[in-house]
């Protein structure tokens, strides 16, 4: 689809501009390898005219599916985006020149003002069911194309009026969002460029996630992007018409801790590089959490980062109820810091493979309903859920190579273990 073939199609119901394929539910492109779009148009001039029309393009539209169409660099444009809000399920395969869902390459010759300025207080995919992305070698980020350019031409039209640098940063946060936010389930599978999953500008805005699953992403530092607020580059001066991101108020507003309130499922699989997967300030919106599965990622050393402003609040995860951590050869404990944690639900654990792995948590840890955790030795009862307080000698978790080189994982010096059957 593009802009000289979407003239000519006529108007529906005397509105200003055609209602494109009012009747599509489903797009599926499969193997089309020279194709380099799926829709190229000049958005701003042909689908935004100064009269709106009577009804949206594309307002039956739910499913979009690729695969195999190696020329394609992303799907949306910010644009674009707008009139596809029945969406409800997404899922690109094999696409190997794919680079990212959403750009902005579309909108670069457009009246930036007038698309970024319908940004804020938009919900852009309030239907959006399943976000699928798998097997994208070359997948750089899920959107955005650069979120400083388009904050910094959106600071340009602002500066004459706000002059207060703080108050500028609040009105680009809202005008800024991301695909990640509007999901119910996210799955990432063998993307091995993308090297965070959530942008911190959409972060606090993620509380209709349920499930979140990433595998075999190898380059990923981060599930929930953190430093980039910190970054130097990010540092410049509003009245040159670019967007200050890195004000310390900001740094602890809300608006840049993952907001999870929904959130019922995760599983991480193979990410090399990953060093941890949530920070602390993440662990209180938490509160639907009932699984958690994290395996063979090699660099892991805690599951939950220390920050630096501590808290001596206790920690409750009042639902969840599987822990599984796998294959973790440098993971030292699940959270190092002193602050206590409540597991009220917790019945199902194991831990396997984790020979570094000292401590569960530093401070006291309780957990009524464990009777046991499982290795590749079989079931460890316990007598003190997974209070490991003391000394990190008192809980050592180590592995060995049997003759057969099958590492298996056994608990000794443990005060509270018993072997069981």
């Amino acid at each position: 689809m593009d802009s000289s073939c979407i003239r000519e199609l006529p108007t529906i119901r005397g509105a200003q501009s055609p209602l494109l394929l009012p009747y599509l539910n489903v797009l599926e492109l499969y193997q089309l390898k020279e194709m380099s779009h799926v829709w190229k148009c000049d958005w701003n001039n042909f689908i935004i005219p100064q009269r709106q029309p009577l009804e949206f393009p594309f307002q039956n539209l739910t499913d979009i599916s690729l695969w195999n169409c190696h020329k394609i660099k992303y799907l949306f444009s910010p644009l674009m985006a707008k009139y596809v809000s029945n969406l409800k399920w997404v899922n690109i395969d094999e696409c190997d020149g794919f680079e990212e869902v959403i750009s902005d390459r579309d909108d670069e010759n457009g009246e930036i003002t007038t698309s970024t300025s319908s940004y804020k207080n938009t919900t852009f995919f309030p239907h959006l069911d399943f976000l699928v992305l798998s097997n994208l070698s070359s997948l750089k980020r899920i959107d955005g194309g650069d979120i400083r350019r388009r904050s910094g031409q959106i600071s340009s039209t602002i500066a004459d009026t706000i002059h207060d640098q703080f108050q500028s940063v609040q009105v680009i946060i809202g005008a800024c969002w991301s695909l990640c936010q509007y999901p119910r389930q996210i799955s990432i599978d063998n993307c091995d460029t993308v090297s965070n999953l959530i942008p911190w500008y959409a972060a606090g805005k993620m509380k209709r996630l349920e499930k979140l699953k990433i595998k075999f992403c190898k380059t990923m530092m981060e599930v929930f992007e953190s430093d980039s607020i910190n970054n130097d580059n990010n540092n410049v001066n509003v009245e040159e018409g670019n967007a200050a991101l890195t004000s310390p108020t900001l740094k602890n507003n809300a608006i840049v801790v993952p907001q999870l309130s929904n959130l019922k499922i995760v599983c991480i699989i193979g990410c090399d590089i990953l060093s941890h997967v949530f920070t602390f300030s993440t662990l209180e919106s938490l509160k639907q959490l009932k699984e958690l599965r994290v395996e063979k990622c090699y660099a892991l050393q805690v599951i939950v980062k220390e920050e630096s402003e501590t808290s001596s609040k206790v920690v409750v995860f009042p639902r969840i109820e599987t822990l599984e951590l796998d294959d973790l050869p440098n993971l030292e404990g699940f959270f190092l810091g002193m602050n206590n944690f409540r597991w009220p639900s917790l019945d199902n654990v194991m831990i396997n493979d984790c020979p570094q792995l000292l401590v569960f948590t530093s401070g006291e840890s309780k957990s009524p309903k464990l009777r046991y955790i499982r290795t590749s030795l079989g079931k460890h009862s316990l007598e003190c859920g997974l209070n490991f307080r003391g000394t990190i000698n008192q809980v050592n978790f180590q592995t060995y190579r049997f003759a057969s080189s099958t590492k298996v994982t056994v608990l000794t010096n443990a005060l509270c273990f018993i072997f069981g059957s």
